[in-house]
């Protein structure tokens, strides 16, 4: 695939842009990755309703380390693909374009790809700050909390949301398409509906805490939040203690706090 730069329907004036974005990488570590693919979506909303106005930009990268196979085996993006493309600081101008006119940028996941794009391109997105986030992994988690899975592919088939996409799945701009189709369909939720068409309140939805119903560390790794709270609140009455608690898994933090009535 040959890198392309396709920037059409100038956006006029609007309430809001989002830049939606997905990034496929050399592994699953946001804090030593190197991008391999980037695709940016910029598009216009006026409240909730998207104006049909966008701006879109995808590229292969060409990262300073080879890319590992396994990376290959998930987005099908192999070193000899890449081998004549540029590297990642050839694109920033270009990049550039798109970042300066969002107001919020999107992806599925959002603090994993938001961590590599900081980090290779940190004059261009080291100013969207948490209020400017929207993550819409979380915000299925905050719409959907008993459903199994809130992969991407997983919501992409339970909610038909690849309709009008075409293109391969991992692939950076099928995501990048995706994650918009699965914005659409968020909005469309009642837990959403009541936002009154306001992204700031969007925002502070998805940010909110969510309940933790299994731990995933420590000895009690597997065991419900809620019996661990009435079995052993010696072992409560210790985590809450320990700050990283509230640092590294805020929601499990908050969860335990309105499970034991304890005070912030």
């Amino acid at each position: 695939m040959s890198n392309t730069f396709d920037l059409f329907s100038s956006i006029a004036s609007s309430d809001v842009r989002i830049l939606f974005l997905d990034t496929e990488t050399t592994g699953p570590d946001p804090t030593t990755a190197e991008v391999c693919e980037v695709a940016f979506l910029l598009a216009e909303y006026k409240g909730f309703t998207f104006t049909g106005e966008k701006q879109v930009f995808e590229a292969l990268v060409k990262p300073s380390v080879p890319i590992p196979p396994e990376a290959s085996a998930v987005n099908r993006i192999s070193n000899r693909m890449v081998s004549n493309s540029p590297p990642a600081e050839e694109l920033t101008e270009q990049i550039r374009k798109l970042t300066e006119q969002a107001d919020y940028i999107s992806a599925h996941n959002l603090p994993y790809d938001y961590t590599i794009l900081k980090r290779q391109y940190p004059s261009l997105f080291g100013g969207f700050n948490k209020s400017t986030h929207i993550d819409t992994l979380r915000l299925s988690r905050q719409i959907w909390q008993e459903i199994p899975s809130h992969a991407l592919q997983a919501l992409r088939y339970r909610f038909e949301l690849d309709r009008d996409i075409r293109g391969e799945a991992h692939r950076a701009l099928f995501d990048t398409e995706l994650v918009q189709s699965l914005l659409h369909f968020s909005l469309k939720q009642t837990d959403c509906l009541d936002l009154q068409n306001s992204w700031k309140s969007l925002v502070d939805f998805i940010i909110a805490p969510l309940e933790v119903k299994i731990f995933t560390f420590g000895k009690y790794r597997g065991n419900l939040v809620e019996d661990t709270v009435a079995n052993d609140p010696d072992y409560i009455r210790w985590l809450l203690k320990q700050k990283w608690l509230s640092e590294e898994q805020p929601d499990l933090y908050h969860t335990i706090l309105s499970k034991t009535g304890a005070k912030k």
